[in-house]
């Protein structure tokens, strides 16, 4: 695996790696000294790109290179950029790249930037540069991740066969949604959440796992383990929310007695109020523990990029769209046999006649087509809108004339009115056929958005919206390729 951008790039195999990887890193870390596998002729060199606040990450970071004895480049916020006058993450990045950098650390607010800019790399020809996300928004985090499982394996000598407990801000710590990512049913793992509602962890984080859900701290009381996170204050909008939500919990000496005597308590740090200061020395808090795994893992990761970036990676194209033929026939057959409801539809000797699009939908499809410059100069658009249908009881056409349309754009349009029939009249024949539902939809535009305000495809013009489209539980979930949120397709359309 050539980047870190998440826990679901990486996968189960690799996280496993990786730790067993950085529990080899200690010793080095203890003796603040370089390992063999580090002392290269060409070192390379490391950028830091840090866009928002870090104590933690950025300085262990800062260690792990200092340790492998590699050239470091630290980039403290946006102001320190040229993101500060309005750059693109995309130009940032080529530029960074121009100037030497081959291992990339970068942390934002918003969400995806780590994929995003590895893409934007590849295509720029700098395809042996390797992007490490050093947490982006509300998204996942995964260095800090894979120093957690690092942590557990050396606190409990397991990682499996544990009750886990976690409090406070499920709803918007990264550090949390990649962390439970790591986790099997075959793992044996207890989790107990306890948040208030407006915290509570999305559903996406738990399927497949053995989730008890509370609002109270005495349900953590059989844990191994609790893992406490501060609010999220950076991520709420809205004042009275965040008022609402704000110092709900806090663990005191009189909440932990109350816990298993040997409890464990992780942070991935900073915190606010959540934890009392009675209790901030007191051995059942792992915190500085936990911390301090994040130069070892984060040694171990360096080399890995090292050893990974010149892996060829090959861009996803877009999938085969699937079609299934309804009938073929010479044209003026068709036109002759045209039942006497139809035949207000104006003829067309070449093109595309787009049918059945639910009521309302020709409208968008039309400004999606001109957005993707599909029409040549001798192309007509004839819109034919609310007409009776047998199958929708009202319905749009849409008659394209002179135009054929890439399955890329089939695709989309079949996601966006998925009862469509496509008609394609070339060579004095009429092909009726159905897309298949798509497995991806791609816009090359930005018609199409991503609903989470906090994805990079909102945030840099160069970005692209792309979502794959999958089966879970048996509903429809639409996946974006960036910030990996899954949404409705209703919720999708209305970005429209």
């Amino acid at each position: 695996m050539k980047h870190i951008t998440s826990i679901d790039a990486l996968g189960r195999e690799e996280v496993d790696k990786i730790v067993k990887g950085a529990r080899e890193m200690i010793p080095y870390a203890r003796q603040r000294s370089t390992p063999d596998q580090a002392k290269i002729e060409k070192k390379p060199k490391v950028c830091l790109l840090f866009l928002e606040p870090s104590t933690r990450t950025s300085g262990s970071y800062e260690e792990a290179a200092r340790l492998l004895g590699w050239p470091t480049r630290i980039i403290s916020g946006p102001e320190s950029t040229s993101l500060a006058k309005k750059e693109s993450f995309a130009n940032t990045a080529r530029m960074l790249a121009i100037q030497g950098a081959q291992i990339i650390v970068i942390r934002s607010r918003e969400e995806g930037v780590s994929t995003f800019i590895a893409e934007v790399l590849e295509r720029a020809g700098f395809s042996q540069i390797s992007i490490q996300n050093a947490g982006d928004g509300a998204h996942e985090h995964p260095s800090q991740t894979l120093l957690d499982r690092l942590t557990i394996l050396e606190t409990l000598g397991r990682l499996k066969n544990f009750t886990f407990g976690f409090l406070g801000d499920l709803k918007y710590s990264r550090t949390v949604h990649s962390l439970l990512k790591t986790f099997t049913p075959e793992d044996n793992v207890r989790f107990r959440l306890v948040s208030c509602p407006e915290t509570r962890l999305p559903d996406e984080y738990k399927r497949g796992l053995d989730v008890f859900e509370s609002q109270s701290v005495e349900d953590l009381k059989d844990c191994d383990i609790v893992y406490v996170t501060r609010i999220q204050e950076e991520r709420y909008s809205d004042p009275v929310e965040l008022k609402r939500v704000k110092g709900r919990y806090r663990i005191t000496l009189d909440v932990l007695e109350r816990w298993k005597k040997d409890v464990k308590i992780m942070h991935p740090l900073p915190y606010v109020d959540e934890i009392s200061p009675e209790i901030r020395f007191d051995p059942r808090l792992i915190l500085d523990k936990q911390s301090w795994y994040g130069i070892p893992t984060r040694m171990y990761l360096l080399l890995w990029s090292q050893r990974n970036r010149f892996e060829k990676t090959v861009l996803s194209g877009f999938p085969e769209v699937e079609k299934k033929i309804i009938k073929e026939v010479n044209i003026n057959e068709y036109l002759a046999s045209r039942k006497k409801g139809e035949r207000y539809f104006r003829p067309l000797r070449n093109g595309t006649v787009l049918d059945h699009l639910e009521s309302g939908t020709a409208e968008k499809i039309e400004r999606y087509l001109k957005t993707e410059r599909v029409f040549r100069e001798d192309s007509v658009i004839h819109s034919i809108e609310n007409v009776p249908s047998q199958k929708l009881k009202r319905k749009d056409v849409l008659i394209l004339e002179n135009v054929f349309l890439p399955d890329r754009t089939l695709a989309l349009i079949s996601f966006i009115a998925p009862q469509t029939t496509f008609n394609i009249v070339r060579d004095n024949r009429i092909r009726k056929m159905k897309v298949e539902p798509p497995k991806e939809v791609y816009s090359q535009t930005s018609f199409l958005r991503c609903p989470n305000s906090h994805c990079v495809v909102n945030h840099d013009p160069e970005a692209r919206p792309r979502f794959k489209i999958l089966k879970k539980e048996g509903k429809e979930i639409v996946r974006c390729n960036y910030c990996e949120r899954e949404f409705s397709r209703e919720e999708v359309l209305r970005t429209i």
